[in-house]
């Protein structure tokens, strides 16, 4: 795909995603490392998208690598001079160790197998720091549920039209979005994503099964416990000794 589709895909989900609160979200992510007493981190951030997150820390870590699978997607972030690295978070090509390992916005409902998760889990032990953590939040079954009719949309971005249809199977437990996008030369592009929407129960099994453990699992944006009826969850995970 041409870089330039890319460029209008990035214009399209920034749009999408207009009314989250990056700075709130930012917030929060220093407010998990402060109380983790992590000052003045190596960090890095997984499927880091449009880098709207990025812009907000970058003043905050100075020391801040940024990936996503997307090397189209990772070109739109040339302004942010920030290190960046094309990879999938589940083959992490680093020989830093990082104090922070994080990503946002359930980037972690497309990694769609139990063995796929552990495999990420893997890669992210080999390069974190004995003391380090490992955040992510997670979308679960209460939010596809809630959601799924208000993600049914159509819109336009500058010159770009777009269409999103959202379908959650229950019985799959798979979360569908579909896109078509009407791009300004009148191509069109379609994409489907994917997620697994995993039980909240379901995380801490897998999670046993790994070189981690569950330090803290919070609602989102808050520091109350989550729990399964919770609708996004914030796991904050620590090596095991």
């Amino acid at each position: 795909m041409p870089s330039e589709t890319y460029k209008y895909l990035a214009q399209v989900y920034e749009h999408l995603m207009s009314g989250i609160d990056y700075k709130i979200w930012s917030e929060y992510i220093k407010a998990i490392c402060k109380d983790n007493k992590l000052k003045n981190p190596f960090v890095l951030e997984l499927a880091c998208g449009t880098g709207s997150i990025a812009r907000e820390l970058k003043r905050s870590f100075k020391k801040y690598f940024l990936s996503d699978l997307s090397h189209p997607m990772l070109k739109q972030l040339d302004d942010l001079k920030l290190p960046k690295v094309c990879c999938d978070m589940m083959l992490l090509p680093f020989n830093s160790v990082f104090d922070l390992v994080f990503s946002t916005f359930d980037s972690v409902n497309y990694l769609m197998t139990k063995e796929k998760f552990l495999k990420y889990l893997s890669e992210v032990s080999g390069i974190l720091k004995p003391n380090g953590i490992l955040t992510f939040d997670v979308s679960l079954e209460n939010n596809s549920i809630r959601y799924q009719k208000y993600l049914n949309r159509s819109g336009r971005t500058a010159d770009v039209k777009y269409k999103q249809k959202s379908f959650y199977n229950r019985k799959t437990r798979i979360h569908y979005n579909y896109f078509d996008i009407i791009l300004a030369d009148g191509s069109k592009v379609e994409e489907i994503h994917k997620q697994r929407i995993y039980h909240f129960e379901e995380y801490f099994k897998f999670i046993e099964d790994s070189d981690f453990y569950v330090s803290n699992c919070y609602e989102t944006f808050t520091f109350k416990d989550a729990n399964a009826e919770t609708e996004r969850a914030q796991f904050i995970l620590k090596k095991k000794v």
